[in-house]
């Protein structure tokens, strides 16, 4: 393949990794406004964006495993068709269950093609240029992460909610038909699927339960017997799984895929560092508008220094990460991400705003450098490389689960504990009670950063001394 279309294709599967992702995270801003034209509670409104969300997450690996059957490309653009399809549908939707079902298509395209990008990219690249290639990617699906605050703050500031799916497209027509002209074309051979439809009913029911015992515990507090009933029964079906993988012959996920510690820890590391950037998306907006008495549109602004230094750092990284290393790079990389976590513990509404734009642009960069993708892929053999881009994409959701509920979780106790009541909501006339449990809360993220750094600090230990083991050996 010529080098021109490699990239063109990169650009286009990266602008559909981007809009999937940023789908995820930008409905969080708009779901206020969503309730109140669609005059339906808060809590409600807020299965927009849980349904995205779970659905992505028991799809992905059902359609990484198809992949690596039936082929990649296919099923990425079916997907990118699906995703459009469901997009408009929801920018029409004028009702709840309507918008529920339209984001139910739109999570089934995204999820085939989160399931495939990176495979794609990893088989149309020479691998001596995957590094720089995902790095690329990385950037677009971490900006559409980070970006979702931000740019949501944007829309809503001069636009209805119904925009912020309607942007997506024209943007995924274009993409598709870049894609359509300049991939390769096979046929599909429906023959060789073989499901492992054991194993899929139990992985659904494991992130299910998982992410029933998420949601639902946000609401009714995580030491509610439901919620520990519900605890229970995730790692039931979770040993279920597993025994049901070890005792099939075409498994839905081949374990022998975790047998490589740099896959293995990898994942974990990606699902640390995205939860600790769900606290930005959930804290840091309300710290700038109802603590700071920011618009919408500044705080927009200023959350966009985020992704805009993520862009920069990303393919960086990813040129850095194929000379010296994934692992070394993203080790590096947790380094930088120490400064914005110390300043988010220390910040107050006294200091100067430009502490905390210090902060944003700050984690962007060590976001970006941090090579999740290069780390995972990488370290998958030809063989894994679907469902390697499925498992990466479902750390990569989890972690932003995680996040998500550990960010309001942690900020609403610490919150609580200042008050010495329980509040569940911004406290209007008690700031600093929130600025109190926002640095609650990233004390926590800070410690999370720690755990990643000292997981591939071992990581980086364990690869040098097999090295040294192969060398005396040699």
């Amino acid at each position: 393949m010529k080098q021109q279309s490699q990239w063109i294709l990169l650009i286009s599967t990266s602008i559909v990794s981007f809009m999937s992702t940023l789908d995820a995270s930008i409905v969080n801003i708009a779901v206020p406004k969503m309730s109140r034209d669609l005059n339906v509670p808060t809590n409600q409104a807020e299965w927009v964006v849980s349904v995205y969300l779970v659905l992505i997450c028991v799809l992905l690996i059902f359609f990484g495993k198809l992949s690596d059957q039936i082929g990649r490309i296919p099923i990425f653009q079916v997907g990118t068709l699906i995703f459009i399809i469901g997009s408009l549908a929801c920018g029409l939707s004028l009702n709840l269950p309507l918008l529920i079902t339209a984001r139910i298509v739109q999570a089934l395209g995204a999820s085939m093609t989160m399931s495939t990008n990176f495979g794609i990219i990893t088989q149309i690249f020479p691998s001596n240029k995957h590094g720089l290639a995902l790095g690329v990617n990385s950037s677009f699906v971490q900006v559409g992460n980070l970006a979702g605050p931000g740019l949501g703050g944007l829309i809503l500031a001069y636009f209805n909610w119904h925009y912020i799916f309607f942007v997506n497209v024209p943007i995924g027509i274009i993409a598709y038909f870049l894609g359509h002209h300049f991939f390769p074309h096979s046929k599909i051979a429906p023959n060789n699927i073989k499901i492992d439809i054991f194993g899929f009913v139990t992985y659904a029911g494991t992130i299910s339960s998982f992410f029933i015992m998420i949601f639902w515990g946000q609401v009714i507090g995580f030491g509610n017997l439901k919620i520990i009933a519900l605890i229970f029964l995730t790692l039931i079906l979770l040993i279920g799984f597993v025994l049901v993988e070890n005792h099939t012959k075409n498994p839905l996920i081949n374990l022998r895929i975790f047998h490589n510690l740099s896959f293995s820890f990898g994942i974990v590391s990606t699902m640390l560092v995205f939860a600790v950037g769900y606290f930005n998306n959930m804290i840091i907006p309300f710290y700038l508008e109802d603590t700071l008495l920011l618009s919408s549109a500044v705080a927009g602004l200023i959350l966009m220094f985020v992704p805009i230094l993520n862009i920069i750092s990303a393919p960086i990284g990813g040129y850095i990460s194929d000379r010296i290393g994934a692992e070394r790079v993203s080790f590096y990389a947790l380094f930088i991400f120490i400064i914005p976590e110390l300043i988010f513990i220390s910040v107050r509404p006294v200091w100067s705003l430009a502490w905390l734009i210090i902060a944003l642009a700050t984690f962007g960069i060590a976001n970006g450098a941090f090579q999740n993708n290069p780390m995972i892929m990488g370290n998958a053999a030809p063989e894994f490389q679907g469902i390697a881009g499925s498992i990466a994409s479902l750390s990569r959701n989890m972690g932003m689960s995680i996040g998500l509920a550990m960010a309001t979780s942690l900020l609403y106790f610490g919150i609580s504990l200042r008050s010495g009541y329980r509040i569940t909501t911004y406290p209007d006339k008690h700031p600093d009670w929130f600025v109190f449990g926002m640095h609650f809360a990233y004390i926590f993220a800070f410690g999370m950063i720690i755990s990643a750094l000292f997981l591939l600090a071992g990581l980086l230990y364990y690869q040098r001394r097999r090295r040294i083991s192969e060398k005396k050996i040699n």
